[in-house]
């Protein structure tokens, strides 16, 4: 069965078949890695090259290029020798694609010019899936461009019970995954989702939206295991990067986030037998005028899970509202959250904020947050004038409910009382 999926076509017509047919004389034609538009290696590589215009892509945006995008990637997936798929300049209009493995080698995806989303015919919830694609690198300095603005308006908003429009890229049961250089603009939902993956390594992307347009995450975890997301810019309208059920081992460091809803571990507890989450590095971010800064979020009446090790160090903050949030009456659901919160850090945050609470620990009165840590916090509060109001004093200062909170270094606002 696994075998069959990797020659996975989403198409809807009568050549079906075709395709599948294709993939098995291309296989046995395939030499040294190359066949009908290949090429060798992109210079500092090696293998062989799959140019989707040799495949019948037209960079037009107006050509619908999906069946360029399966035909190149039965070749590349097929090849014993490393194998790239390339997108040259241009701008190809796309439905869902879904490139499939196991693959026989490494594989890369090279991206330069502009894919375009179409704006429907998704029958499943993403736009590009990766699945089961171990090895993979994706890359170049193209965009991915989700048309999110033709489908917003008629989104899930705060919703609680929707479904989402299609993640512009997901990858799902994967190993060994580097993502570096791309653009993603106007995600139709998520920007990235990563689901059962481990060792992920994501640098020097740009995730960007309207800080109005609805659920546009720019990456999500869910149970993803050592995982790595540094020097990037997300700029969206939802949170910028969201760590839920299941993921541990995760370093988030060098990010500029903003606009969006910060930086969150959660919302956990949504779901029954969530697993637990853990390891969970936040260093060197900036937050520019996010309506969050650093959170965790977990449902009321959720089911017993834990979260722990949790750091958040050395962050910069430039007008944000609620800057430090741990929020377990997240959702509409009400009750106790079951999620057992512990050995959390705060420090070294420094800027200015427009939220006269700084520090707001609203904890589970069934299971208190325990081991939480602040220290060295200085934000001025700027309120909606952008200048600064008060810098110590005041009614600027922090709320602990049902958290046991050790208050260490210096800080220009009351802390809660020991």
């Amino acid at each position: 069965m696994a075998s069959g999926r990797r020659w996975l076509a989403k198409v809807n017509d009568s050549k079906v078949g075709s395709l599948i047919l294709m993939a098995v004389v291309f296989g046995s034609c395939l030499v040294n890695g190359e066949y009908l538009g290949g090429r060798r290696g992109l210079s500092g590589s090696s293998g062989a090259v799959f140019d989707i215009t040799k495949f019948g892509a037209v960079g037009d945006g107006a050509t619908n290029t999906f069946k360029a995008f399966l035909n190149a990637w039965i070749q590349v997936c097929a090849s014993t020798v490393p194998a790239t798929l390339l997108v040259p300049a241009g701008k190809y209009l796309a439905g869902p694609v879904i490139f499939a493995g196991p693959c026989k080698s490494r594989v890369t995806v090279e991206v330069q010019g502009t894919i375009i989303a179409t704006t429907s015919g998704f029958a499943t919830p993403e736009w590009f899936l990766f699945e089961r694609v171990n090895d993979l690198l994706l890359t170049g300095t193209g965009t991915f461009h989700g048309k999110g603005e033709d489908v917003w308006k008629e989104g899930c908003g705060k919703k609680t019970n929707c479904n989402l429009p299609p993640t512009s890229l997901k990858f799902r049961n994967m190993r060994n995954l580097e993502v570096n250089g791309i653009t993603s603009v106007n995600a139709k939902a998520f920007h990235m989702f990563l689901v059962k993956t481990e060792f992920v390594n994501i640098r020097n992307i740009k995730l960007i939206a309207p800080a109005e347009s609805p659920n546009t995450d720019g990456i999500h975890l869910s149970n993803a295991d050592h995982v790595s997301i540094t020097n990037s810019k997300i700029a969206t309208g939802d949170d910028c990067v969201s760590v839920g059920r299941g993921s541990n081992n995760v370093t988030i460091q060098g990010i500029i986030c903003g606009p969006g809803h910060g930086i969150s571990v959660g919302s956990l507890g949504k779901y029954k037998n969530e697993e637990d989450v853990s390891g969970i590095h936040v260093n060197n971010c900036t937050m520019i005028e996010t309506d969050n800064g650093l959170r965790i979020k977990t449902w009321g009446g959720s089911g017993p899970s834990k979260a722990a090790d949790i750091k958040f160090v050395n962050i910069q903050m430039q007008n944000v509202k609620n800057p430090i949030i741990i929020d377990q009456n997240y959702g509409s659901r009400g009750g106790d959250s079951q999620v057992a919160i512990s050995d959390v850090s705060f420090s070294n945050i420094r800027g200015t904020t427009i939220t006269q609470t700084i520090v707001q620990f609203n904890c589970s009165k069934s299971i208190p947050c325990s081991g939480v840590n602040v220290a060295d916090v200085n934000l001025d509060y700027v309120g909606k004038t952008g200048k600064t109001q008060s810098a110590s004093g005041g009614s600027v200062g922090a709320i602990c409910d049902n958290a046991k909170v050790v208050f260490s270094g210096k800080f220009n606002f009351p802390t809660c009382a020991k």
